[in-house]
């Protein structure tokens, strides 16, 4: 592998070169590398070949073989000039092979617009020069620059067509200076950028297309500067930026198509600037993010078209603010997350949004004004909710939001359901508190009912009365003293239910409420009912009339329920004016 260095020098020496396979050279140029302190890093011995014999082969359409050679300024350009070519035609290339070898020109090192049919190889190498140049290139064979040491003010790779099964830049160093890909075609081969480190400086794959293979950029380093796959896109294969080290510049992924393939930024690291998704594509694909360090990025993934697709972070960092604003998503999961700004997912539509495990110390916003965003479920389980989170009740269906959900529990969604009343009290609506805060009731009391199961048939049995008397008493009645209406209305249907009982006592010589009083015998059975229903239910107990039979048991029950649902309504009545 080629060593990175600061500085060099070149002594050509009158003595021949003899490479391993025979080939010969007038002279040879003794190379050092320097480090930035001045200090000898190796020296390296290498043949001085002919430019024109190279021309020549290259006319001849011979393979070029550059192994362990010293070239000064080789440029397509200069080649077509010397075969007589038209500068505007593409130059033909056999093969092409140069592995242990400098390239040097204070100019440019030019390949540009040359057809290669065969193999094109630069391995180990190193390239000095202000222009690394394979503009408009036309590689119909595998394509490997590895291992190398590029020492450009720019590298130029701008539309470039590859056409080979593999394009590798594996473990290629590139100085500061722009790198620029944009609108090269990366044909079907899978393209290979692992350990790539792309030093300081601009990197472009502007409108780059990979098309169906596999591209790995796995473990490569960008440094200060913009790093812009804009428009870029991907086929079918998988992608990978794992443990990728995105500098300090802006990323910016804008309208950027990913297939139906898998795209991984696992433990990937993002320092500093914006890590831009916006108007990306999506059809089928899964973006990942697991582990991956945020630093002070701003994600923003508006207008994201991803109506099939899943995006996950998990176990990530986010220290400064993340778009979804209008975006359509499959599903959008983060799991075991922490969020210390402000969170937008006021998506455009999402089949589930997942937050389960999340900390949240800002704002999370699903709706504050607009159109509402289409979500079909919601998960919450386990948030530890430090800020607020901004959703309305109504126009986002939160309780059908949490109930569709098919992998939580009962317990689970009682939690959910909690940490939403604790968020709306916090919020002062107080309305949508006492929505979240019955939901939490029926969920905890299903929640206890279901964990009986284990303790036995008859407890199980005796636990299920229970519940069915809560059901009715605190749910049914009163919606657990949250709806002084319902109490109301439910004081009213028992004083009827309890009205036509006594009727029927009568009626059936079951028992009888007798007159104490003589104005009291000219009440008729159902009139008398009523009355007697009233003063028993309010407890006024004018003494007019006395239950006997079963009546007496009756008018018991009746008032405990009158006293129970007056006590209901004061506390249902209060809870709502106190606030």
């Amino acid at each position: 592998m080629a060593y990175s260095f600061d500085s060099y020098r070149v002594e050509v020496l009158q003595r021949p070169f003899v490479r391993s396979d025979g080939f010969t050279t007038k002279q040879t140029a003794k190379i050092e590398l320097f480090n930035s302190k001045g200090v000898l890093i190796t020296t390296l011995s290498l043949g001085i070949p002919e430019m024109a014999d190279v021309y020549e082969r290259i006319g001849k359409m011979e393979p070029v073989n550059l192994d362990y050679c010293y070239i000064q300024g080789f440029s397509t350009i200069a080649c077509k000039r010397y075969l007589q070519i038209d500068k505007a035609q593409p130059l033909p290339v056999a093969q092409f092979t140069a592995c242990n070898s400098f390239f040097d020109s204070p100019v440019s090192i030019d390949l540009s617009l040359s057809i290669s049919e065969k193999e094109f190889v630069i391995d180990e190498s190193y390239v000095v020069t202000e222009l690394f140049d394979f503009h408009l290139s036309n590689l119909l064979g595998s394509f490997r620059l590895t291992n190398c040491y590029i020492k450009a003010a720019k590298s130029n790779f701008t539309q470039v067509r590859f056409e080979g099964e593999q394009i590798s830049f594996k473990n290629t160093i590139f100085d500061v200076g722009v790198k620029d890909f944009q609108d090269t075609s990366f044909g079907s081969g899978e393209a290979i950028f692992t350990n790539v480190d792309f030093g300081d400086g601009d990197v472009s794959f502007i409108n780059a297309g990979f098309n169906n293979s596999d591209v790995d950029f796995r473990v490569c380093r960008f440094g200060t500067g913009k790093v812009d796959f804009h428009y870029a896109r991907f086929g079918g294969g998988g992608v990978s930026f794992e443990r990728v080290d995105f500098g300090s510049g802006r990323v910016d992924f804008r309208a950027a198509e990913f297939r139906a393939g898998r795209t991984s930024f696992n433990r990937a690291s993002f320092h500093e600037g914006e890590l831009n998704f916006e108007g990306a594509e999506t059809p089928k694909g899964k973006l990942t993010f697991k582990r991956a360090a945020f630093g002070n990025v701003t994600l923003i993934f508006d207008l994201y078209q991803g109506a099939k697709s899943e995006i996950v972070f998990e176990r990530s960092l986010f220290s400064q603010n993340i778009s979804f604003s209008e975006a359509q998503l499959g599903k959008l999961i983060f799991s075991d997350c922490q969020f210390n700004s402000m969170v937008n997912l006021h998506v455009k539509q999402s089949d589930e949004i997942n937050l389960a495990g999340c900390t949240i110390r800002d704002i999370v916003e699903f709706y504050t004004h607009g159109d509402p965003p289409r979500i079909n479920s919601l998960n919450l389980t386990g948030v530890r909710l430090l800020g607020q989170i901004y959703i309305d009740w109504d126009a986002n269906g939160v309780r059908s939001l949490i109930y569709s959900q098919g992998c939580t529990t009962v317990a689970e969604k009682a939690e959910q359901f909690r940490i939403l009343k604790e968020n709306f009290n916090a919020l002062g609506k107080y309305d949508e508190e006492d929505a979240a805060y019955v939901e939490f009731k029926r969920c905890h009391m299903r929640a206890l009912l279901l964990s009986s199961n284990k303790q036995g048939k008859l407890r199980h049995l005796i636990n299920r009365i229970i519940y069915w008397a809560k059901k009715l008493l605190f749910d049914y009645m009163g919606l657990f003293a949250t709806s002084p209406q319902r109490v109301i209305f439910s004081i009213l249907v028992v004083y009827v239910i309890y009205s036509l009982a006594y009727i029927a006592i009568m009626g059936l010589g079951l028992g009888h409420i007798i007159a104490t009083s003589a104005s009291g015998d000219q009440l008729g059975i159902v009139a008398r009912g009523f009355y007697f229903s009233v003063v028993t239910f309010f407890t006024i107990g004018y003494g007019d009339f006395a239950p006997s039979g079963i009546a007496r048991f009756v008018a018991g029950t009746e008032g405990f329920m009158g006293v129970f649902l007056m006590a209901y309504f004061t506390v249902a009545f209060v809870r709502k004016i106190l606030r």
